[in-house]
């Protein structure tokens, strides 16, 4: 067998040429056609959502089931099947899913065959250069995948907290690659330093732009940016701004030049900022900080309300978030926060924001609040940004909270009855779950909870629990324990005049008050069992509630097996920002 012809000067400098231009420029024609296909997806489930309330309209769901296999149910079966595998699964210790997983794997697979194919034998001088067109080519990707003014999100659905996770992926890849071109350039000019290596101004700004990224990428690990959050806002900003600047220069200067690849990233970074900007301006007075202003005031021991009044041009739907900065306390960080109200219609809407207390800004806060009480203070917002989930299409919907996650779900719920109402809704069961740390939560929200009970649509049957994980759970108790030395007392916020003790007493009609943490998936599996049509399910609050929520949507009697006997598809919602 004879040995392969070597193939000529002209032809290597084609393929070698071919890897620098065109591999770079496929991962940009499989980014837009992943996008698409998301956005033919979020296309299909408006249609499907637009169907099933308007046959659910007319004819609501039958209950009955008759236990045998049916094969009609098989998509159904097959989309519980990819919900829990790769929605519901989580890799342990890793704040995961599968699918953000096999995403992963699939980015590192694509970006790697790219870098070593046509590189005759793995000859350095192909890949090695390579490896810098690949990299520059993914910056824009990174900055869209970091927009809060994401147009990703609008066509696809995915709220941009969630694409967020995507950004860091995508950077800790391109760091190995960054490694990859560093070592082959090294290696393919004789070795580091001296005259071979900064033969030009050019070349210092690629180590700049890479060793400025690993910092990034250390500081970005979780258990440090959770612990150190504030740092590494600001660190993220410098750093950033070095990275793409060298980088810039970088990819400009290196002949023949590249820079086209990065120029992109900072035209999508400008917009984003003009956007953010546009809005700030929009929704405060930045000349006049003091008609910006809202109150704060500690409803528990460990809950903050923020109440602001501001006109939001478009309203803003329940689930939707926003950043809110408190120049004066805390000296210009900006936090999201969940909107725990609905639009009124009026000039100056009624935004409230329910905060429990941690480390950082909110402590401070409440350590001034124990030493002065209650306080105006300026307050600029920056919103609405999220994308909630429609739940319209569900007959039965169920809405788990803990803590301060009722800030999501009770608009969520109120919402939800609304549209009922105007018939824009199909649901026929709603049941709500809130676990409290201690009753004193209680009566800052039992007003608004009863209002919303007692008024519930003809047709709905809406169950309310409230499940108290500390003290007692009975109402007559919840009277009279401002008498009482308990912490509530001592964090001067539990005050009671008459109008809250009557509406406290009401509640014991409205809604079952129970003591001790719900079993969730015992509550979820008797819904299922009851339920008529589909299912959603909404969890916001501590991760230990929303991991039980999800391992119990992962049992047999939702798995895929059920769902062919007739048991209904069921959607997880969480509310989780993973920044």
């Amino acid at each position: 067998m004879s040995a392969p012809t070597p193939l000529s000067s002209a032809q290597l400098h084609a393929i070698k040429h071919r890897g620098e231009r065109a591999f770079p420029e496929f991962t940009w024609w499989l980014y837009l056609s992943m996008m698409g296909t998301a956005t033919l997806v979020s296309l299909a489930w408006k249609i499907w959502s637009w169907s099933e309330r308007r046959t659910r309209l007319k004819s609501p769901p039958s209950a009955t089931r008759t236990g045998t296999v049916s094969l009609t149910r098989l998509p159904a079966a097959l989309l519980t099947a990819t919900r829990i595998v790769t929605l519901r699964w989580r890799i342990p210790h890793i704040s995961m899913n599968v699918l953000e997983i096999l995403l992963t794997l699939l980015y590192i697979l694509l970006l790697f065959s790219l870098e070593f194919t046509s590189t005759n034998n793995l000859e350095i001088d192909f890949w090695a250069n390579r490896t810098g067109h690949i990299v520059a080519i993914q910056y824009p990707l990174i900055v869209i995948l970091s927009w809060k003014n994401n147009l990703i999100s609008i066509c696809t659905g995915i709220s941009y907290e969630k694409l967020n996770l995507l950004h860091r992926v995508c950077s800790r890849v391109i760091l190995m690659l960054v490694y990859v071109h560093l070592f082959g350039t090294l290696y393919n000019l004789g070795g580091a330093g001296g005259s071979q290596w900064f033969y030009a101004k050019w070349t210092y700004c690629g180590p700049i732009s890479g060793f400025s990224l690993t910092l990034l990428i250390i500081l970005s690990v979780s258990p440090i940016r959770k612990r150190f959050y504030e740092f590494f806002v600001k660190v993220h900003l410098v750093l950033v701004m070095m990275i793409m600047i060298a980088t810039t220069i970088h990819v400009s200067l290196a002949p023949p030049g590249f820079g086209f690849y990065v120029w992109p990233a900072w035209v999508f970074w400008a917009f984003d900022r003009l956007c953010r900007y546009m809005r700030w301006f929009m929704l405060n007075d930045l000349v006049h900080p003091r008609k910006s202003s809202g109150q704060i005031e500690l409803v528990t021991d460990d809950t903050l309300l923020f109440t602001i009044k501001r006109h939001i041009p478009f309203g803003w739907s329940a689930g939707q978030h926003a950043y809110l900065t408190l120049p004066t306390l805390g000296k210009l960080q900006s936090h999201p926060f969940t909107m725990a109200t609905l639009p009124s219609g009026d000039k100056n809407d009624e935004l409230n924001f329910i905060v429990r207390v941690r480390n950082g800004l909110t402590k401070q806060i409440k350590d001034h609040l124990l030493e002065f009480g209650p306080c105006e203070t300026p307050m600029f917002i920056d919103g609405p940004y999220g994308l909630p989930p429609d739940i319209t299409p569900f007959t039965t919907c169920v809405f788990i909270a803990g803590g301060s996650g009722i800030s999501y779900t009770l608009p969520r719920l109120e919402e939800l009855l609304n549209q009922v109402n105007a018939g824009d809704a199909v649901a026929r069961r709603i049941v709500f779950v809130w676990v409290i740390r201690t009753r004193a939560h209680l009566k800052w929200i039992s007003n608004r909870l009863a209002k919303i009970v007692s008024t519930a649509p003809n047709g709905v049957e809406l169950v309310v629990n409230v499940h108290v994980t500390s003290g007692s759970a009975h109402v007559d108790e919840l009277r009279e324990s401002s008498e009482g030395g308990d912490v509530e007392k001592e964090a001067s916020v539990e005050g009671e005049d008459s109008k809250s003790k009557a509406e406290l007493e009401g509640l014991s009609d409205l809604i079952v008050i129970r003591q001790g943490r719900p079993d969730v998936p015992k509550v979820l599996e008797a819904e299922v069992a009851a339920t008529a049509g589909s299912m959603s399910v909404d969890v916001a609050g501590p991760r230990s509630l929303q991991q039980d929520t999800r391992k119990a949507l992962t049992g047999s009697f939702v798995g895929p097996g059920s769902v062919l006997r007739g048991t209904p598809t069921v959607q997880l919602n969480v509310e989780e920002f993973a920044m």
